[in-house]
């Protein structure tokens, strides 16, 4: 009999421990300890059972987490993470193609959007005005593309506080940055319109697969955060709105980040096949979305107060 030290991800709670030390006396293990906090299981087994325990473990919704034996909120973690994304890890295989798929379409983006300036073909006379908030509509295009079908490959992993906490986090961060954007070119119906309806549309799309509370938690917060965004917008027109909002998006985009982070440590690497999307898809969604802002922008319905 050997001690062993496992690094389990999804352990969460007192009911996750009940499940662990059940599978641990199925396979003729005893439990140690339990480091819920860190995520770390100590066990005395048999040498020839240990692979088996890890495996039933990671059946139950407690796959192994590799690596070194590190605390929760070590900032290591969060490196290895990133540079297991950046160099195509196979534990991060769905974060490598989604990150892929982005630089790809911003490139792609930017090298369309430049021919189409240069070339005068926009019909619109003040359109340098309008560059940075197309800029940030193709930010926030491409990160929504990316947080929606993140979250969604992992729809089979998710427990019931994790979706509530992506249908929460997804629905009210795009709520915000769309409403934020059509809120300063269009006013603030507009904006609170076009936000809540992305928030709210992309936040119980995800937060479903965890059922109605997740649902609910996804309309609230994409309500919340389509009005907030157009109301900062409106606020900060004589107090340079557009620097404010790049500030916001960049902080919005480090919480998508985290969320992509949180869902990877907590579910674990799902299945290749779960992501439903390749990038012809995953390019003609974002252009699709930065099309229909672009159009809102410049030819939607403008209250009497905006910031161009």
């Amino acid at each position: 009999m050997k001690e062993y030290k496992i690094c389990l991800n999804g352990l969460n709670c007192a009911s996750c421990e009940k499940i662990v030390n059940r599978v641990a006396a199925a396979n003729n293990a005893e439990v140690k300890d339990i480091d819920e906090l860190n995520g770390i299981v100590t066990v005395v087994c048999e040498e020839t059972q240990i692979e088996k325990l890890k495996n039933d473990l990671a059946s139950k919704g407690f796959p192994e987490r590799k690596g070194p034996l590190t605390a929760r909120g070590d900032p290591a973690r969060i490196v290895d993470y990133l540079f297991s994304v950046i160099s195509g890890s196979e534990e991060t295989h769905i974060e490598s193609k989604l990150l892929n798929y982005s630089l790809a379409t911003f490139a792609l983006v930017i090298f369309l959007g430049t021919i189409a300036f240069s070339s005068a073909v926009l019909p619109v006379a003040n359109i340098q005005e309008y560059i940075p908030f197309i800029f940030l509509a193709i930010i926030f295009s491409i990160a929504a593309i990316f947080s929606y079908n993140h979250m969604k490959a992992y729809k089979s992993l998710m427990s019931c506080s994790t979706g509530m906490m992506v249908g929460m986090t997804v629905g009210m961060i795009l709520g915000f940055m769309g409403g934020a954007i059509i809120g300063a070119t269009n006013g603030m119906f507009v904006g609170s319109i076009i936000g809540m309806a992305l928030g709210i549309g992309a936040g119980v799309s995800l937060g479903r697969h965890c059922g109605s509370m997740g649902a609910m938690e996804g309309i609230m917060a994409g309500f919340m955060g389509g009005i907030m965004g157009a109301m900062t917008s409106l606020m900060l027109f004589t107090d340079n709105v557009v620097g404010f909002l790049y500030f916001v998006f960049a902080i919005s985009l480090a919480i998508l980040m985290g969320l992509s982070y949180m869902m990877h440590r907590e579910a674990g690497t799902p299945p290749k096949d779960s992501l439903k999307i390749d990038m012809p898809m995953f390019i003609g969604m974002a252009f699709v979305l930065i099309f229909v802002l672009v159009l809102i922008m410049f030819f939607g319905p403008k209250s009497a107060i905006t910031y161009l």
